[in-house]
């Protein structure tokens, strides 16, 4: 196995077996009867026109309600979640909608880890990850380093919660993730995709931020 595929596998897998490892999806559970009549509260709905690209891979989907908003108007969405609670509620939701009359027959619900999908990555030209990256700690330059070889776009949603005791604490947090949460902030994420070659094209500051990169991708023998 090559060095590449062996970082790839251990970055991906991680960021997974964090949301796995998670209490779930609050804005799910708080706002579930919602979600399946069709009223999706402003966490999954401010994102919808942001995230360009046609074929668009969510890491963590959880219960799957981005990327079938998303998939409605995109040519294929991958929603990777390794927790088979949550994906099995994703497919749950999928079929209400379909039932529903919505078109989200092009979201493809994935259970597993990207380390066992990685022809994934080759298949998109958008990766969006929301509220996770800073879990990833020191591995995190290296694994945006094996995303950037592939994918063209990078979608980033932070955490404004994070982001301010990051602020306040100048720099020290007392929380596990401590400096983590500097890639919680739009500072850090911005900081990460620059240093991995991918240009700023959006900025929202407003809530948990977003930041979007994009690069041009050589093909990879």
């Amino acid at each position: 196995m090559s060095e590449y595929v062996q970082t790839v596998r251990s970055w991906l897998g991680q960021i997974l077996e964090t949301g796995a490892a998670s209490s779930g999806s609050l804005a799910y559970r708080t706002n579930r009867k919602a979600i399946w009549n069709g009223d999706i509260p402003e966490k999954y709905a401010r994102l919808v026109d942001l995230v360009p690209g046609q074929r668009i891979l969510e890491l963590g989907a959880a219960e799957g309600v981005l990327s079938l908003l998303l998939a409605q108007n995109k040519e294929k969405v991958f929603a990777l979640e390794m927790k088979r609670e949550r994906h099995e509620e994703a497919l749950r939701l999928k079929s209400s909608w379909q039932e529903r009359g919505l078109d989200v027959g092009r979201c493809e619900m994935v259970h597993g880890n990207i380390k066992d999908q990685l022809h994934i990555l080759k298949s998109v030209d958008t990766l969006l990850a929301v509220r996770s990256i800073y879990y990833l700690r020191g591995d995190l330059t290296e694994g945006f380093d094996a995303i950037g070889r592939h994918v063209p776009n990078v979608v980033l949603c932070g955490n404004r919660n994070r982001a301010r005791k990051y602020v306040e604490s100048h720099g020290n947090p007392d929380d596990p993730l401590g400096k983590a949460n500097y890639y919680a902030t739009l500072e850090g994420m911005t900081s990460l995709l620059e240093g991995c070659g991918y240009a700023i094209v959006t900025t929202v500051a407003d809530g948990d931020p977003i930041v979007i990169g994009a690069k041009a991708i050589r093909p990879v023998n």
